[in-house]
């Protein structure tokens, strides 16, 4: 038997989740709001997330990786100058259209809001962070064998530098309304990067 049919697209409802988590966070998103935003019935989201809200919330980490981390990678392989892929990348969260507001980083977020109990889904989203440090360094070792970087500091040092720059700049995003300012910080931030 085949079993019960989907009525809804997992895509969609997963994007769904994805704006309640990044919202409320792990702990205090309930099961009503993302049933709520997700369009579906209890019947249908047991049927479907088998692990209830912990395995939605893993689907959603994974949902967030195919989105955005494949999308950064592709276009670090395709670009011709990575250092200044990662310079705009940086500066474009400083803006009123940066691609994650006020939110903070999806997977920061779940390091500090997840409890120990959950410790799980801590290491997932930690398992996450360190692909995007990958990313970084990867992009950094392309500017270094284009001759873009005249540093002398390791490539995985680099990328480990960057994704603490990430992690800092989703907070102090929060905290410092200033666009300049917070501009400032991160070319200051980026001088590494020579």
């Amino acid at each position: 038997m085949a079993g019960r049919p989907k009525i809804y697209d997992e895509t969609a409802i997963l994007d769904k989740a994805v704006e309640v988590f990044w919202e409320k966070g792990y702990a205090n998103a309930t099961a009503d709001d993302l049933l709520h935003a997700m369009g579906i019935g209890k019947g249908s989201f047991y049927f479907a997330f088998k692990g209830g809200k912990e395995e939605l919330f893993r689907k959603s980490m994974e949902r967030v990786v195919d989105l955005n981390f494949k999308a950064i990678r592709e276009s670090l392989a395709t670009c011709e100058n990575p250092v200044q892929f990662i310079r705009d990348f940086f500066l474009a969260l400083t803006g009123n259209d940066s691609p994650i507001g006020n939110k903070g980083c999806y997977f920061g977020n779940a390091l500090i809001q997840v409890s120990a109990d959950d410790s799980g889904l801590k290491m997932i989203a930690a398992k996450y962070l360190h692909l995007l440090e990958e990313i970084f360094t990867e992009a950094v070792q392309k500017g270094k064998d284009l001759g873009l970087l005249q540093t002398n500091e390791p490539a995985g040092a680099l990328g480990a530098y960057l994704v603490n720059l990430w992690n800092g700049i989703n907070v102090t995003r929060r905290m410092e309304p200033d666009q300049r300012k917070l501009a400032e910080l991160v070319r200051m931030n980026l001088n590494i990067l020579n």
